[in-house]
């Protein structure tokens, strides 16, 4: 669990503390310059952020960067507001000359200011006019050259309708996001506890093969997404607290990329002895999502076994849903269920099982996706991403299909079949949420089902 230190918006510290968790992290709020020196070492990445900041406050943030940077410790720093005061500018400016900043996020006229080294001549407050993208990129660009050479490996993210990201990776666009976030407090504050969180997380595992620019990129994605599903959420749009809410339950849903789908057990001694067993350790790797997925059982057996597996997801906070079987979800009060193309329609499971049921659907095509999400389906399967040795006759889904259903639809995305961590490239894990798995899992014995998990976790 990455732990993350901030010194952030006095107004938006709450807010911060839940995103951070939501996305699997924990928040530490250390206010007492006597125990930085304590505290930081022991982090894996501070938040520096500016939007209430005084002279005192700027003595701690000047503090808290220099232990971060001889423990080498990745560092956000959101400028807030230093195109609207001297006051705040000139203190952005010797804070980035000292160097060490990993992610510099910061709104169009903030850019302006850093790169100008002058406060803006209207006054927006911490807010940003709005500029045509080809100028809003310009200005990251020249944000990065400014600073590139004092912050090694630095990511500039300026955020807006569309975020623009620059490292020496190159420039990339984000585009979507409901409109919602530019009314409510500290979005933005938020999207930084996101991003340090992830980064951090990304940090954690030395095999992984992915750089920085691709995390902040992925984190990016994410916030425009549930922000998207957030929206889509509330039926009066200007329910702006509840869109608040929303956003943190959207975002914290595309934080588990392990979707674990249960063999079926020949009988009730394999159930006991192999597949609860693994099950179970699948589980306390990091699986967030479990599907009991059955085809040739008696009622009693499926009662029996569903419900074992209810009880140990239930133990450890993971979402259990049933695969087909309304009459079986209803039963044993899962918390869901997962549809396949000829199953019943997502709006009847939704009217069956009520509004706050998980329900999953397959969808192979845009056309089924966009049918699914507008009946009401919490998340999609998607594939078979590569042939499947469960679903053999399963025809595998084009990378372009991919691309056109994550352009389409908001929802959280878990590939499925044939996947292993060979075959799922960043071409694939660029659009995905997560993976589903069935005989990756199950065909390991049980002590290397952690490395498993991991190793997959890794590629996310």
């Amino acid at each position: 669990m990455p732990r993350v230190h901030f010194l952030t918006n006095a107004v938006t510290m709450n807010d911060v503390a839940n995103m951070c968790i939501a996305c699997g992290g924990s928040p530490m709020m250390a206010e007492a310059v006597e125990e930085f020196a304590e505290i930081i070492p022991r982090m894996d990445g501070l938040v520096l952020n500016t939007g209430t900041a005084d002279s005192a406050r700027w003595e701690k943030i000047v503090h808290a960067h220099r232990i971060a940077v001889t423990n080498d410790k990745p560092i956000l720093f959101d400028p807030v507001g230093c195109s609207g005061s001297t006051f705040r500018l000139k203190r952005c400016l010797d804070l980035l000359n000292r160097g060490g900043v990993t992610v510099l996020k910061c709104n169009y006229n903030e850019a302006k200011a850093l790169v100008q080294e002058q406060v803006n001549a209207n006054f927006f407050g911490v807010d940003s006019e709005q500029a045509n993208l080809d100028t809003v990129q310009e200005w990251a660009k020249r944000l990065w050259e400014k600073y590139a050479k004092l912050h090694l490996g630095l990511v500039v993210v300026i955020t807006g309708s569309t975020d623009v990201i620059v490292s020496q990776y190159g420039c990339e666009c984000v585009e979507g996001g409901a409109v919602q976030q530019r009314y409510i407090t500290g979005s933005g504050c938020m999207l930084g506890s996101l991003l340090m969180t992830k980064l951090c997380r990304h940090r954690l595992n030395p095999e992984t093969k992915t750089d920085d620019h691709y995390v902040i990129k992925k984190g990016l994605v994410c916030m425009k997404r549930s922000s998207m599903m957030a929206a889509a959420s509330i039926k009066d749009q200007r329910a702006l607290g509840n869109y608040k809410v929303h956003l943190l339950d959207h975002v914290a849903k595309r934080q588990g990329p392990i979707y674990l789908i249960t063999t079926e057990a020949k009988d009730a001694d394999a159930f006991s002895k192999e597949c609860l067993p693994k099950t179970k350790k699948a589980i306390e790797a990091g699986v967030t999502m479990l599907q009991y997925r059955v085809k040739h059982k008696s009622w009693e057996e499926k009662l029996f076994e569903s419900r074992q597996l209810q009880k140990l997801a239930r133990d450890h906070g993971v979402t259990f849903v049933i695969n087909d079987d309304l009459e079986l979800a209803k039963t044993i009060g899962a918390d869901g269920i997962h549809l396949g193309r000829n199953d019943c329609s997502v709006a009847r499971a939704r009217q069956m099982l009520g509004p706050l049921a998980v329900i999953g659907a397959t969808a192979k095509t845009v056309e089924q996706a966009c049918r699914a999400m507008e009946q009401g389906a919490s998340y999609l399967g998607v594939g078979a991403l590569f042939p499947s040795p469960t679903k053999p006759d399963a025809l595998a889904m084009n990378l372009h299909t991919l691309e056109e259903i994550h352009a389409h639809v908001p929802l959280p995305l878990y590939g499925i079949g044939g996947v292993t961590q060979e075959k799922l490239s960043s071409q694939y894990t660029e659009l995905l949420d997560g993976v589903a798995m069935v005989s990756a899992v199950y065909k390991e014995n049980t002590e290397n089902i952690f490395n498993v998990i991991n190793a997959f976790q890794q590629l996310f």
